[in-house]
């Protein structure tokens, strides 16, 4: 079965989030040309074999810390109780949109 323009795009936007940096949905949803649901939608039905750990909510939080701190620990993803530091960590959609060129 083929994955719909929707499901390329968004996975293309998390593919090219750098190792070590997070972004949140809303902002891979700017760059996808969708809504921030759609994002989370999307990744969770195709989004097994992506560094799915690397979109979380706009507040630093994941929709699964306990297994998202083994891989930020490994990518040395600053984080607190189930929450990254966006301010040392997140890049927006402007920077997205970059790595996509």
């Amino acid at each position: 079965m083929s994955e719909s323009p929707l499901v390329k795009r968004v996975l293309a936007v998390v593919a090219v989030i750098p190792p070590g940096n997070v972004t949140s949905y809303g902002e891979v949803a700017k760059v996808a040309g969708c809504g921030a649901r759609n994002v989370g939608t999307v990744l969770k039905r195709h989004g097994a074999g992506t560094a799915w750990w690397r979109v979380v909510r706009a507040d630093g939080t994941s929709h699964d810390p306990v297994r998202a701190e083994d891989y930020w620990d490994r990518e040395a993803i600053a984080h607190a109780g189930g929450r990254v530091k966006m301010h040392e960590h997140g890049i927006d959609a402007r920077e997205l949109q970059e790595l996509m060129e």
